[in-house]
């Protein structure tokens, strides 16, 4: 009785896995990848895209199949890691991916406070804004993996239907001749441009963080393969879309290709759309940082037997005070 109140409480259903998995690939990075992808490729990148995308079902397909190996209670990444490598070099390799995950939370947290600053209040204290999205985190993390998830699925939405409609506005400024001819660049050029579109799925791991906390893990396959083909596919359309909309030459000089295309764009009552897509976009990064911090400090607690709680406050602490 004590373990199924337990199930009941602290975890969530197999759909969750969808948009938990499409929020750990798709961050802030979504505002200008594609510079960085297509500098090996140029515009021929959207094979990368597929590239890594095929790359990254074949992780997930490891990562249940290890799984699955284990117990569902004792299916963590931390005991994964001392159960394979040894117990020294798994605790080594579960303080390294703490100190992974906090990296991302804070790369997540400044790179969207720079992007606001400069897009929205260049000449006004970022500090008030910044300790709002830092108490929306606290309020997530603290709230257990529940929470998280359901910060997760409204990120997810609020991606999907207030920001992605916006993109096909754009389709009468698109140049299709932009990727043409196709195929014309060489094997190590592509090559380039799939590592830098890897990169972009590194938070794929907190599936075997999260994994003890979905019900029915088998049947869970489905949803988390169709989260990184719904994640692979937005990717695919923002890089077209920045393919299309800017020159090759343009595109590897623009720091924000999303934000400048969508920039153009004019709506009833809004001059200026990229505001309300960085308004909404901050429920979508909360979500991320929520979900990297969860994930570190239960790593934390699980290997190192930390205060969650107080692992969580320092973290906090430690995003605010770093420049």
């Amino acid at each position: 009785m004590n373990a199924e109140t337990k199930s009941a409480r602290y975890t969530v259903s197999s759909l969750h896995l969808l948009s938990v998995l499409y929020v750990s690939a798709v961050d802030i990075s979504l505002m200008g990848f594609q510079r960085e992808v297509a500098e090996g490729a140029g515009h021929d990148a959207w094979v990368a895209v597929i590239a890594a995308g095929i790359g990254v079902h074949a992780v997930l397909w490891l990562m249940y199949g290890t799984a699955s190996r284990l117990p569902h209670a004792d299916a963590t990444l931390a005991a994964i890691n001392v159960r394979c490598f040894g117990r020294l070099p798994g605790g080594a390799l579960n303080g390294l991916f703490i100190v992974f995950a906090l990296l991302g939370a804070f790369l997540t947290f400044r790179s969207y406070v720079e992007i606001c600053k400069t897009w929205i209040f260049p000449s006004m204290n970022i500090w008030p804004f910044s300790l709002l999205l830092l108490v929306l985190v606290y309020y997530a993390v603290s709230g257990g993996f529940q929470t998280v998830a359901g910060f997760c699925l409204w990120g997810l939405l609020s991606v999907l239907l207030f920001v992605a409609p916006f993109t096909f506005m754009l389709l009468p400024m698109l140049h299709p001749q932009n990727l043409l001819p196709p195929f014309d660049h060489s094997l190590p050029q592509f090559w380039v441009s799939t590592k830098e579109m890897a990169a972009q799925y590194l938070g794929i791991e907190v599936l075997l963080v999260a994994y003890p906390f979905i019900q029915h893990p088998a049947k869970s396959r489905r949803w988390a393969h169709a989260g990184m083909l719904l994640a692979t596919g937005m990717f695919m359309l923002m890089l077209l879309i920045a393919c299309m909309y800017f020159s090759g030459g343009q595109l590897l000089e623009t720091v924000w290709p999303t934000l400048n295309a969508m920039s153009v764009l004019e709506i009833p009552l809004m001059q200026r759309l990229e505001y309300l897509i960085l308004s909404i976009w901050l429920l979508k990064i909360a979500a991320n940082i929520s979900l990297a911090l969860w994930a570190a400090c239960h790593t934390a607690k699980v290997a190192f037997r930390a205060k969650p709680r107080v692992m969580l406050v320092l973290s906090l602490l430690l995003l605010a005070a770093l420049p």
